[in-house]
């Protein structure tokens, strides 16, 4: 026989499933979650009903940062260093938002987009605020950052929005005005153009039409007329149709000038010739409603070739001035 070896005390069934209950919760207790660095509140005034409110709102950017670093303000919420306030609004064209942000990358932005929903604006918001955020963040490891890799990076809050935001507009547009020094004196003007259009700076492409001017010249008259295409580069203070804005072009003008004679003893004869011209312009504009504006252009041109339709026995009928002004009202609609 073996001798009788001491036996471990035995723990009741009671007390072993007690304890095994005990080990899985502590197992299965989450880790204390880490206290919301922003509160939110979201307002949508009249016309912006389907933009998100601060809980839609707050779970964009917490997806964004892929974590939750956002609550919605309101009682009981838990205070947060950052506050940010946002605005969702209807717009000339679309909706607009005004975000105001108070803490360490402090100040109010103002975001539009065309629509036709609120979507791509309020993932613009979020990503706004999912930059400003990921900046608060790595601030606070730079130096770690530093010692690794020798430098530190930087990072500027409002470029992922603007990049986000970046978009091309293009507007087409029939107006007229008046010209002077073109053809003689004072003068109707017609045109018909286009411009596209990327945050500051847009390319314009215009067709000009002056009829003809008649006018007396010795024993008999001259009509003169011009028809133009233009093509312009200008820079602009602002993208957003839903305020006033200012642009300043620079203009490379080729057309057809025909002039007829009249009553002339050589009999009644028509010329064509090329006209070639450059101008500056200043161009202010601004919306009527949703998807139609205005524009008034403002411009002078300095030719390039003289323009002179000599009579034979008579000498210089009509001879084009070194120097012209123009100016002209359109009314815009946009395309995209």
């Amino acid at each position: 026989m073996r001798p009788d070896r001491p036996r471990p005390p035995c723990l009741p069934l009671s007390a072993l499933a007690a304890l095994a209950c005990g080990l899985c919760a502590f197992a299965a207790r989450p880790a204390a979650a880490a206290p919301a660095t922003a509160s939110l509140d979201s307002t949508n005034a009249a016309g912006a009903a389907d933009c998100p409110d601060a809980g839609k709102l707050a779970r964009i950017v917490n997806d964004g940062l892929g974590r939750a670093a956002v609550a919605p303000a309101g009682p009981g919420a838990p205070s947060a260093p950052l506050r940010v306030g946002v605005t969702f609004q209807r717009a000339a064209r679309g909706y607009a938002a005004t975000v105001e942000i108070a803490g360490a990358h402090g100040g109010t932005r103002r975001l539009s987009n065309g629509g036709p929903g609120c979507g791509a604006l309020a993932n613009a918001v979020g990503v706004l605020l999912v930059v400003v955020l990921d900046s608060d963040a790595d601030a606070d490891g730079a130096s770690a950052r530093s010692d690794r890799s020798g430098a530190a990076s930087t990072r500027s809050p409002s470029a992922a929005p603007t990049a986000a935001l970046a978009r091309t507009n293009a507007d087409v547009g029939f107006g007229g005005g008046v010209a002077e020094g073109l053809v003689g004196g004072w003068s109707p003007t017609l045109g018909v153009g286009g411009s596209v259009a990327s945050d500051r700076w847009a390319a314009r492409l215009n067709a000009l039409w002056l009829p003809s001017k008649t006018s007396d010249t010795g024993p008999g008259r001259v009509a003169v007329g011009l028809a133009a295409a233009r093509l312009a580069l200008c820079v602009r203070t602002g993208a957003d149709r839903a305020r006033l804005s200012l642009g300043l072009c620079a203009q490379q003008q080729v057309g057809w000038m025909r002039g007829r004679g009249y009553d002339f003893e050589a009999g009644d004869r028509t010329a064509d010739h090329l006209w070639l011209a450059a101008g500056i312009a200043i161009v202010a504009g601004g919306a009527l409603e949703r998807a139609f504006g205005w524009e008034i252009e403002a411009g002078a041109v300095r030719l390039l070739r003289e323009q002179r339709f000599v009579v034979d026995n008579f000498g210089t009928a009509f001879q084009s001035d070194p120097f012209a002004f123009m100016t002209t009202l359109s009314f815009t609609t946009r395309i995209w």
